[in-house]
């Protein structure tokens, strides 16, 4: 059964099956207004939606993407997704909406069907729902929108991430790499064991799975990929941290800043706790400077066992907003 068929919308509007790439730039105009209300000012273009899309594995594009339009133009697409973790099959409930149809009748129309398409990958393992929302914060209660929304269906939260910025680049400290480990130019065959090497990073966290290709692809096909600003450590000849900056330009066309993103920052396991990840964030922070941006943003995971949230406010990154991981039994 398509995903476009399960649902029961609300009056005027209707879903139809995804038609593949001539969808992606305006589902990619979408999802950025989208991300724009619940905190994320990254914006989204045809490009990226069409290597991402490439490469899914954790859906089948010909049935499990649905778009809601009404009176013809794009209301809301809803892609819910699978994914097998160490100890549960994560069913991901991913509805982004567009401001205008932002709803609570509409969201829970669409999250009914997602809930009913995603039970078809339910088997003997254990299993629960997944989803995402804007939230005012741990220990405050959300009274509108997706999150409250969520909660009604019954789903917790039960991870946090937080958006962060640093509101300039001045001041940036010169943080030292400890004795032999040292930064260098990124050659092309790295790429992928750089990549391969930052997921091994967070193995054993709440939401590790095995790499494949679309997690490859999702960086190394970016179009704002620029490994000239990526700063990679080595020990020798293991990968020990890394942070890879990269900047929107149409973004910072559009919305009038320069603002640069230093995010995918990791440590190797064996060697946490040494300065490797401050000194790669300030060099990184030096880099996008360089390039004349005057601000730079990154996401962070508030739980994150290397204490990466303490970090990066130590290096004048401030909170802007917070999301939470929902998650609800089968």
């Amino acid at each position: 059964m398509h995903l476009a068929d399960r649902f029961v919308l609300p009056e005027g509007y209707v879903a139809r099956p995804y038609a593949g790439r001539s969808d992606h730039a305006a589902m990619a105009a979408m999802l950025t207004e989208y991300r724009l209300i619940t905190g994320d000012p990254e914006m989204v273009n045809a490009d990226q939606m069409d290597q991402s899309y490439a490469h899914l594995t954790d859906c089948d594009p010909d049935l499990d993407i649905a778009l809601v339009e009404r009176d013809g133009e794009l209301a809301a697409y809803c892609r819910p997704a699978h994914g097998d973790l160490d100890d549960t099959t994560d069913l991901i409930v991913f509805v982004p909406t567009s401001p205008a149809h932002l709803r609570a009748d509409l969201f829970h129309a669409l999250a009914d069907g997602c809930e009913a398409h995603l039970r078809k990958w339910i088997s003997d393992r254990p299993a629960r729902y997944r989803g995402y929302a804007c939230h005012p914060g741990p220990g405050v209660t959300p009274t509108d929108g997706e999150a409250a929304w969520l909660e009604q269906r019954g789903y917790t939260a039960t991870e946090w991430g937080a958006s962060l910025r640093r509101p300039d680049l001045d001041d940036i400290p010169d943080l030292p790499l400890p004795d032999g480990i040292e930064v260098r130019p990124v050659r092309p065959e790295q790429m992928r064991d750089i990549v391969a090497a930052h997921h091994e990073c967070f193995r054993g966290e709440w939401d590790f799975s095995e790499i494949d290709e679309r997690t490859f692809a999702h960086i190394i096909d970016d179009p704002y990929r620029d490994e000239t600003l990526w700063q990679v450590a080595w020990d020798g000849d293991t990968i020990v941290g890394q942070v890879k900056p990269f900047i929107n330009d149409d973004e910072n066309t559009a919305r009038g800043y320069r603002r640069g993103y230093t995010e995918y920052i990791s440590t190797h396991r064996d060697y946490r706790n040494r300065g490797i990840a401050g000194a790669l964030l300030a060099r990184a922070l030096a880099a996008i400077r360089d390039r004349g941006m005057t601000e730079a943003v990154l996401g962070v995971d508030t739980n994150n066992p290397g204490g990466a949230f303490q970090l990066y406010t130590k290096l004048g990154f401030e909170l802007q907003t917070y999301e939470a991981v929902y998650t609800r039994p089968t």
